[in-house]
């Protein structure tokens, strides 16, 4: 099943519940079994709409869906978590067709074209469409969750602890944030997500990480970016700024006559690199320094200088 499932549904990302419905009916009612008898082609078509209609109709599938893609949303979820909880009872039963086509297509044995899966989330030994009765080890639901963490927090690395609602109660969770982690970043707690079924194993738990901005450094992937407060004077006679560094205030020298568009660059002094891969680069723009009440003499002085083109 590798076409896009809006493309196999024939409907656009911004289709309505109704609107996706509508497609499914129609094409469902094409390729039906009972008007299909025997036909290898319409049988596998009628799956994969099937298949389509049940991520886009679930509203968490479809989010997933949306934000992964078609395929790293099939090497997440197997068939068996497509059709988690799926009931095509309302659906046919407007057509008048026979309740029994699921159940002569996928296998039997588990209430007609009532498709009802136990976990989402999980790999199991069967998929949706071989085997549809089997029954064997399940592995549990993956759950995710959003964490927003200070910036310093980030730079530093911590350890938290996380409360969530896995499947059998509440539980607090010890999380540790590595040094250097970004924004969309996700820390994967394995086993610790919803029991699975059948003595299947436990699915995991996705923590997708926020790094609040900071107000004085921008961050660059790996390199750090900031500001330094710098007398015009500096700029002409040159001498030393004080710059922001992730390790306190440094001391950086100006050359006389510096540009100011142009970025002193502190090698080492960014962010640390996941996985101690040392730290990326500190880039430092020469912020020029204007007095918002300057004195006489400072008036007087900037008078000079622009009597002397300056």
């Amino acid at each position: 099943m590798a076409k896009d499932y809006y493309e196999t549904l024939g409907v656009s990302k911004n289709a309505s519940d109704s609107e996706i419905k509508k497609a499914y009916r129609k094409l469902a009612m094409k390729y039906h079994p009972d008007r299909n008898p025997d036909s290898k082609q319409a049988e596998d078509k009628f799956k994969e709409v099937s298949e389509a209609y049940a991520v886009l109709s679930d509203k968490d599938k479809k989010a997933q869906y949306d934000r992964v893609g078609h395929d790293a949303f099939h090497q997440r979820f197997s068939q068996e978590d497509i059709f988690n909880n799926m009931n095509f009872d309302d659906v046919f039963r407007e057509f008048g067709f026979g309740g029994d086509a699921f159940s002569n297509i996928f296998g039997g044995g588990r209430g007609r074209s009532h498709i009802r899966y136990e976990t989402f989330g999980g790999g199991s030994p069967t998929g949706a469409f071989g085997g549809f009765g089997a029954r064997g080890p399940r592995r549990g639901q993956d759950v995710e969750t959003r964490m927003s963490i200070p910036f310093r927090e980030a730079m530093d690395g911590s350890e938290r602890s996380i409360r969530l609602d896995t499947g059998s109660g509440q539980t607090t969770l010890s999380v540790k944030i590595p040094a250097g982690i970004e924004t969309g970043k996700k820390l994967r707690l394995k086993g610790k997500g919803r029991p699975g079924s059948e003595g299947g194993p436990a699915g995991d738990i996705y923590i997708v990480i926020d790094v609040q901005d900071d107000p004085v450094f921008k961050r660059d992937g790996a390199n750090l970016y900031v500001n330094a407060k710098t007398p015009y004077s500096t700029l002409i006679l040159g001498g030393s700024v004080v710059a922001p560094t992730l390790g306190g205030e440094r001391m950086i020298k100006v050359e006389a006559g510096a540009d100011p568009s142009k970025k002193i660059r502190i090698k080492g002094a960014g962010a640390p690199k996941l996985k101690g891969a040392g730290h990326g680069d500190l880039y430092v723009s020469l912020h020029v320094f204007v007095p918002q009440k300057p004195s006489e003499k400072q008036k007087e002085l900037a008078e000079k200088l622009a009597e002397s083109g300056l």
